[in-house]
């Protein structure tokens, strides 16, 4: 690429990036919009609410948990190294934050010789993807521009063939090629994974900023008349003597600091008032309620703070959990795409083709839920019994995913169990002999 179109698409994205930045900030828990407002006579607070934080943590949790998304299939004999060399469960955790956070998240494959596939994470700030201009748009190309911690600009430039990095020279502005850092990389397309959760490539919480923003706000006020209240008394110290002690060595504004009576003033007309407004606190409570409740409901995530979740019954629960688990069945669908071409990037390479094909390989997925195992013993129980109308692979499918990780290997080993004992015994399925 030319210095120009270079620097063409950087300033083309630097809109991105600095939506970028405001987005972190929710994702950190440093919400951008309430210290965006300008600045008032003190108090002056600024609290905000890091809900986006805990939804987040939450959504991961449930769905992109180490442990939760597993491979099975004939290839991950192979893959399974590269999975594991990577830290593939930690890289798709950060993958699935940045497509949750920013939309999109980005992860870089790289070569690096016998049979060493690598890949990682890069930042959103620093990918600049080029798409064609077709009804379904193809990446074409990709710019991965950034700065060393010595200050350094690069930007490394790929396509379905190469890789060039380059350097920007500070006197002459403009892109120099960087010497040995470029070649071919033997993928047969642009070596980047591009992540999502939905169609529109938007995050999970663009759409509730105004009533996280206006929540911020209430907080803040609320913080500023308690300041208020406590610094009213600071108001009469024109008329309060500071200098004069009493037999216990404190002064007026000694004694009203302890006690919080003002006494000692000449007339009615010295005492000075602290002007509230008169709003009763249950109004209060019930706004800010009123508003969390908003928040939660339009994220599509059950409420942590509702007390009565917790002993609610199954029926209720599930209920409750019915959009979050919608939300996140749709997050999956398009998540899935994602390490679907992770798996097709690695075994399109040169060095890797021929050792198997990536269509066998499954993705599965389970959600990190408390699990009542007494309550789903009875029930497996019951459905076993008697003549069964429910295969032994589906009951176990019941059973999380930490209890029985491997249904297929689990009916194996009850089989493998059962023809050495020889003898009638209670599997939970009904008797065997």
């Amino acid at each position: 690429m030319t210095t120009k179109e270079i620097d063409k698409a950087i300033e083309n994205h630097r809109s991105l990036t600095t939506r970028y930045y405001d987005k972190k900030t929710y994702k950190i828990g440093l919400n951008a919009g309430i210290f965006q407002a300008d600045a008032k006579p003190e108090p002056d607070n600024r609290i905000p609410v890091s809900f986006i934080y805990r939804a987040l943590r939450l959504m991961k949790g449930y769905f992109a948990k180490a442990g939760n998304i597993t491979y099975s299939g004939d290839l991950m004999t192979t893959l399974q190294q590269t999975f594991d060399d990577n830290d593939e469960q930690l890289v798709t955790g950060a993958n699935f934050e940045d497509a949750a956070a920013y939309g999109s998240g980005y992860e870089l494959h790289w070569y690096s010789g016998e049979g060493q596939f690598n890949f990682e994470t890069i930042p959103v700030d620093q990918a600049i993807p080029i798409y064609t201009d077709d009804l379904r748009p193809v990446l074409k190309e990709f710019l991965w521009h950034r700065k060393t911690r010595m200050g350094v600009e690069l930007v490394t430039w790929y396509d379905a063939k190469e890789y060039i990095q380059y350097q920007r020279d500070q006197e002459k502005k403009e892109w120099v090629k960087v010497s040995g850092e470029s070649g071919s990389h033997l993928y047969g397309k642009v070596p980047i994974v591009e992540y999502n959760i939905s169609r529109e490539k938007r995050n999970v919480f663009d759409h509730v900023l105004p009533l996280m923003d206006m929540y911020d706000r209430l907080i803040s006020e609320v913080g500023n008349e308690h300041q208020k209240f406590a610094q009213s008394i600071l108001l009469l110290n024109a008329v309060l003597d500071d200098v004069t002690k009493d037999e216990n060595g404190r002064t007026a504004v000694d004694r009203i600091a302890d006690s919080r009576i003002i006494d000692g003033l000449e007339s009615v007309k010295d005492a000075a008032a602290y002007l509230e407004r008169n709003v009763n606190d249950t109004f209060i409570g019930n706004t800010l309620d009123r508003w969390e409740r908003l928040i939660y409901e339009m994220l599509c995530i059950f409420n942590p703070n509702d007390n009565t979740f917790a002993t609610a019954s199954g029926i209720a629960q599930a209920y409750k959990l019915l959009g979050f688990e919608l939300l996140i069945a749709d997050m999956e669908a398009y998540f899935s795409k994602g390490l679907q071409n992770r798996i097709y990037m690695i075994s399109g390479h040169e060095s890797f083709k021929g050792t198997g094909d990536p269509k066998e390989v499954t993705i599965n997925f389970t959600r990190n839920l408390p699990f009542d195992l007494e309550k789903m013993a009875q029930i497996i129980s019951l459905l076993a019994g008697g003549k069964a109308v429910i295969s032994r692979e589906t009951l176990l499918k019941l059973f999380p995913a930490t209890l029985v990780p491997d249904y297929e290997a689990e009916l194996e080993r009850v089989a493998k169990q059962l023809a050495s004992e020889r003898v009638v015994v209670n599997t939970g399925f009904g008797n065997e002999e």
